[in-house]
């Protein structure tokens, strides 16, 4: 995703850019109400040379490493799983949708799974390398 769009999507969601460089920040204060307390969880992207910018989801964490509630762990989780959502462009489905029982959603997935079952060898050739095909479906 380019650098001006994933900042955009970033900045509606209520994150706020920290630093900038190569190298962005953004923070987000999660609320907790038993606590009556700011949380506040960082998350790092990087542009690359080619100017495609990407989000290090796992490196995502609280400021200080202080002492945070299970209660706020799962909301930041819920967060970040609505964040990669949006990055890989999947918001727009419901889990019915998503769910369809359909092994690629669209063109490009089509394309991609097409791509990757080219490669793929078949049981006889699977079998002629000493190895076990993976079993019948039903």
């Amino acid at each position: 995703m380019d650098k001006h769009t994933l900042h955009q999507q970033l900045t509606d969601l209520g994150l706020e850019r920290m630093e900038y460089v190569e190298k962005s920040v953004y923070r987000i204060d999660i609320y907790n109400d038993a606590t009556s307390a700011a949380y506040p969880l960082t998350l790092t992207t990087i542009t690359s040379e080619l100017g495609n910018t990407s989000v290090h989801f796992h490196e995502a964490d609280f400021a200080d490493n202080q002492f945070v509630p299970l209660q706020v762990r799962r909301a930041a989780l819920d967060k970040l799983i609505e964040l990669e959502q949006i990055c890989n462009g999947s918001t727009g489905k419901s889990i019915e949708e998503a769910n369809n029982g359909s092994m690629a959603q669209n063109m490009d997935e089509m394309k991609k799974l097409g791509n990757e079952m080219k490669h793929m060898k078949t049981n006889s050739e699977l079998i002629e390398n000493d190895m076990v095909p993976d079993p019948m479906q039903k």
